[in-house]
């Protein structure tokens, strides 16, 4: 669930215009064929050509495509599960944003210093992981304060609040998860920003949560609603969704509707060739009739 921002505009050139412009549009150029060779699948090629952009840009002090290049480089790292090259980039990025005059709360800076906090939070780092998270979620606090109602600016807040309530899931303190994922969601109600999906996400999300502090009536009402979404878009994750309201159900002493959230986990499963959920579900469906006999 990752936002994309609008980039700042950097400062700090002193090219002559005509030099700038040639180089911008080079630039530019290059990106096109970066985003070209990753919808071609070509991650290698991506990255050598947005490598090439980077240091065109830092020659000819054009600083605008940086943390465009930087971002899609990380974005690259990161989809691969190359964290530590992710973190590098990151890193150097911010550095660079920093020396040409970027503000601290930019939503750029901000955008980067929240994925390497979700770094951290993966590689078990809780203390850098909490600075970073509580750093990011302060200062989108700030600029709602100060009057700032733009959608990027609300969406990255949700983005923050979300992201730290999975760190807080990873770190086992599931009441200040909720906390936080259910004000990223009343939030994102207000602004109205969430696409259908990412809102099934967050719903599942908070499911999951009142299911294992024990509230399943809650849980319940949350998966119902991101079933309801994902059948709208016709998500690929239903079969999970279906099983994870199984599981409610079960919870629940509700066996035949437990019973039949299984089956319907069981059989998209099986459609989708999901072996994992198939095997979940199937474990499932067996509790399910030992406590149907009991």
């Amino acid at each position: 669930m990752i936002f994309f921002l609008q980039l700042p505009t950097l400062v700090g050139s002193s090219q002559p215009q005509s030099s700038k412009y040639d180089v911008e549009e080079n630039v530019s150029h290059l990106m096109t064929l970066a985003r070209i060779a990753l919808e071609k699948g070509d991650h290698e090629r991506a990255s050598a050509i947005l490598e090439m952009g980077i240091k065109i840009c830092e020659e000819y002090e054009v600083h605008v495509a940086l943390p465009y290049m930087y971002d899609v480089l990380a974005s690259i790292s990161f989809a691969l599960g190359n964290m530590e090259k992710a973190e590098s980039l990151l890193v150097v990025a911010l550095e660079k944003m920093m020396q040409v005059g970027v503000a601290e709360d930019d939503s750029q800076v901000v955008d980067f210093q929240l994925r390497l906090a979700r770094i951290y939070s993966a590689y078990d780092k809780q203390d850098l992981a909490d600075i970073g998270f509580k750093d990011c979620l302060n200062k989108q606090k700030r600029k709602i304060l100060d009057g700032d109602t733009s959608t990027k600016t609300g969406m990255l807040y949700v983005n923050v609040l979300f992201w730290y309530g999975l760190h807080k899931i990873r770190s086992n303190e599931h009441k200040l998860a909720k906390e936080l994922i259910t004000s990223a969601y009343d939030f994102s109600l207000k602004i109205k920003g969430l696409s259908p999906y990412q809102e099934m996400v967050i719903l599942y999300t908070l499911a999951d949560l009142h299911m294992q502090l024990g509230d399943n009536s809650l849980a319940l009402q949350n998966m119902n609603s991101a079933i309801l979404l994902g059948k709208g878009i016709g998500s690929i994750d239903m079969p999970k969704c279906y099983l994870k309201q199984a599981q409610i159900y079960l919870n629940l002493n509700a066996f035949d509707k437990a019973k039949q959230a299984c089956e319907e986990a069981l059989n998209m499963a099986t459609l989708f060739n999901d072996h994992v959920i198939v095997g979940e579900a199937e474990n499932l469906l067996g509790k399910i009739r030992m406590q149907c006999y009991e």
